[in-house]
């Protein structure tokens, strides 16, 4: 594995040893930013330096040293462990210091997961503090030992850290973080610290509460009112609808408690389970508080609350771009349900429920599927043309060290070897009882040993199969990940909702409108709408020499002669209402030769309403001078980027 470097002995005795020449790399890990900041990686430094520095033939260039400031021991992918890896694969290294084994994982998977992995590429490690050769059998003994001890002075370190924090909570103590809103921390940083309402904010609930229970506001509303009155978020910032909405909920209000090491709620705030599904580090502590509104009152406010929910709401949780889409005024766009036409948008947060007065947003709303649609087109192109798309995968993608298919072999070995330890060990058993010779305690030494032998071989292979189980995870959401690639590529309209949200996220899209488009309101136009689903063309212009006719088929129609009351004869309102759409314009775009836009509107609304419009323009279309219907332009110009994607830009057709 080595080359050799000729050194020449003393004079006396005449003759040059060969010494194998050693390319090092040093590896360091503390595990806080506070200690980064203090002498941990130098003391590291400076004891590799010198372990490499005494043994003849060794070296250490100054770019194979490795730093991971303030990673966990627990974590598999540390990026300075990576870049080690690299430089192993690149065949730079032939030896790996550390200061002590722990630094290689506190835990037995991530431990042997690099051991392994570097294994692997025929590359070894040592340990400045311990003095053990992993090739022989009782150093890897000695090994398994020092990494089950890492990882049980870890569990002991958040043992006590967890224990210390139960204790506190049974003594309805406040365990840490920040107070829910409305309270304060009485003896912050003191052993004896709890949670006391804290007046200022209390106010501001009691406020709230009134003006949803007892003057029937919805949650929207009562933002405002709190910003008009002066009243702020904890952070200054003015009330938004979600913001109350979520101070409201808390239980703190509603309860008049705190659980501490809670199981229900979402990943973020869930409290690690065990595999009974239980907490992992203690029961769950329900912690009493003062409350700040009475048990009735939270009741009414309870209702209040689910008597101004948007049921509908909930049936559409999927917005792909959400925080994705960033606005002129530099916020980002979130998901919104139109409960008028039950349609999903994406709004900018920047104008959100009072922020507008400061941050002036002017940015419209977005009809999610037609931006979801400009950007997914422009995305599936890009990667049609991309030559490197299994390297913007492989960048995203959470890397796993190590040969699956090595680990795979490794699991078989295994599996033989603890069969061949129980084999052996149930075979002594026999053979120890049918020698009487030997004394009782020869017979439970050896009986110690081969019992130990084979609990040791079961948490190897136990290991190892935990060590692939992560590397097949791995592998299948990169397969997932290249599916869903393959899948843009030829069109991402297939694509569910959320399957586009992995692959946005995969890719680390941004969006940035380009131009400004204006905002919206009301519903869709429905006479657009027919043309667009029934693809009947729009008519030209009716010419004078042909308004008789039509005059005739409206008269028919309905009975009677129609006129306009304004400036405008009925031939240049309908003339108007063709030209909106056939050109795309909004209804107050309308040019003032056609008379009042909103009288246009209301006769097509009418006319529509009635079942006349399909036979009007069955009779203008005969005369085969029609056009395709054109919206407003509802998505504007988009820049979208990604890591390893560059930027491309999306220019919305006027069609939209």
């Amino acid at each position: 594995m080595f080359n050799a470097i000729a050194v020449s002995t003393p004079a006396a005795n005449r003759r040059t040893e060969l010494v194998p020449c050693v390319r090092a790399a040093l590896m360091l890990r503390v595990s806080t930013p506070e200690q980064a900041q203090g002498y941990g990686l130098e003391v590291q430094e400076h004891a590799g330096r010198t372990y490499i520095n005494r043994r003849p033939g060794w070296s250490l260039e100054p770019d194979l040293i490795f730093r991971d400031e303030g990673v966990s021991g627990a974590v598999v992918a540390r990026p300075g462990m990576l870049r080690l890896e690299q430089a192993a694969r690149q065949g730079l290294v032939d030896v790996i210091v550390v200061h002590k084994w722990d630094r290689v994982g506190r835990t037995s998977r991530v431990f042997w997961t690099w051991i392994w992995a570097m294994e692997d590429l025929g590359v070894s490690f040592v340990s400045v503090a311990e003095d053990i050769t992993p090739s022989t059998p009782s150093g890897r003994r000695q090994l398994q030992f020092h990494a089950t001890m890492a990882e049980r002075e870890a569990g002991l370190i958040c043992e006590r850290m967890q224990g210390g924090r139960q204790r506190k909570a049974l003594n309805a103590g406040w365990v840490g973080g920040p107070p829910p809103w409305g309270y304060a921390i009485n003896g912050i940083g003191a052993r004896g610290s709890a949670l006391v309402v804290y007046e200022q904010e209390a106010r501001v609930v009691l406020k709230a509460v009134s003006l949803l229970v007892d003057e029937g506001m919805n949650v929207t509303q009562a933002a405002r009112t709190l910003n008009e009155l002066g009243y702020s978020t904890r952070s200054g910032r003015p009330w938004s609808a979600s913001n109350l909405h979520r101070r409201l909920r808390n239980p703190a209000l509603l309860e008049g408690e705190v659980v501490f090491r809670k199981p229900e709620g979402d990943a973020k705030n869930r409290t690690k389970l065990d595999q009974d599904g239980a907490p992992l580090h203690g029961e769950s502590v329900v912690i009493p508080i003062p409350r700040i509104i009475t048990e009735d009152r939270a009741s009414a406010l309870e209702q209040a609350l689910m008597r101004n929910a948007h049921s509908s709401h909930a049936a559409c949780r999927e917005y792909p771009l959400t925080g994705r889409i960033i606005g002129k005024c530099g916020h980002r766009y979130v998901g919104a349900f139109r409960n008028v036409d039950y349609t999903r948008q994406y709004r900018c947060g920047g104008s959100n429920n009072g922020k507008g007065a400061q941050t002036r947003c002017t940015d419209p709303y977005l009809t999610a599927v037609e931006v979801e649609t400009a950007v997914w087109g422009q995305v599936g192109r890009l990667l049609a043309e991309l030559d490197c798309l299994a390297t913007v995968l492989d960048r995203r993608t959470v890397p796993v060290p190590g040969d699956i298919e090595k680990q795979r072999r490794r699991v078989a070995v295994f599996e033989r070897s603890l069969g061949e330890k129980e084999e052996a060990a149930a075979r002594a058993v026999v053979d120890l009882a049918r020698n009487p010779g030997l004394g009782r305690a020869v017979k439970d030494a050896a009986l110690l040993q081969l019992d130990q032998d084979v609990r040791d071989a079961g948490e190897m292979l136990a290991i190892a199969r935990e060590v692939l189980v992560t590397h097949e995870e791995a592998e299948a959401k990169a397969d997932r990940a290249k599916d869903l690639a393959a899948i843009a590529r030829a069109g991402g309209t297939v694509l569910a909702l959320s399957e586009m949200r992995e692959l946005v996220d995969l890719l680390d899209i941004t969006v940035e409108p380009l131009a400004e488009v204006r905002k919206r309101s009301g519903v869709a136009c429905k006479v657009t709408e027919w043309h667009e689903r029934t693809g009947t063309p729009v008519p030209a212009a009716v010419a004078e020499s042909e308004w008789e006719a039509v005059e005739e088929l409206v008269h028919e129609f309905f009975g009677y002669r129609p006129f306009v009351r304004g400036t405008v004869d009925l031939r240049t309102q309908l003339n108007g209402i063709l030209h909106r759409l056939r050109t795309g314009c909004l209804w107050d775009e309308l040019p003032g030769r056609y008379g009042s836009w909103a009288a246009a509107k209301d006769r097509q609304n009418t006319w529509f309403g009635r079942g006349f419009w399909p036979t009007l323009m069955h009779c203008l279309n005969q005369l085969g001078r029609g056009t395709a219907v054109r919206r407003e332009v509802r998505v504007p110009p988009l820049r979208v980027t990604g890591p390893g994607l560059g930027p491309f830009k999306h220019d919305a057709p006027s069609s939209l």
